[in-house]
């Protein structure tokens, strides 16, 4: 698997993860906390808009299972800087150990 197929997946199972999330939230009468957080979650952070970048940092004051797998995304990409096979090995190895909490 390449880069691009590993992103797609991370990024098909955030949308997965956000919809069912929308749809429990919607049941609560709360679904306005994601109102507007698809391509929020689904953009690079760099391709973000001023406004999406103001809407991301309101989302990430929120402890949504949605924004524990952007978190989970954001911090795999830091998989495609090694330049050695064991230290990438070691990176993915301790990927299910992490704890995800959004920091305030």
């Amino acid at each position: 698997m390449d880069r691009f197929h590993i992103m797609k997946k991370f990024n098909e199972a955030i949308d997965e993860v956000r919809r069912e999330e929308l749809r429990h939230l919607k049941e609560t009468g709360q679904d306005s906390i994601l109102i507007n957080g698809r391509w929020v979650l689904l953009k690079r952070t760099e391709n973000l808009t001023d406004k999406q970048v103001v809407r991301l940092k309101e989302l990430l004051k929120t402890k949504l299972t949605s924004i524990k797998a952007y978190l989970m995304r954001e911090d795999f990409q830091r998989f495609w800087t090694y330049h050695m096979p064991a230290w990438a090995e070691k990176f993915s190895g301790r990927l299910g150990t992490q704890n995800y909490a959004v920091k305030y």
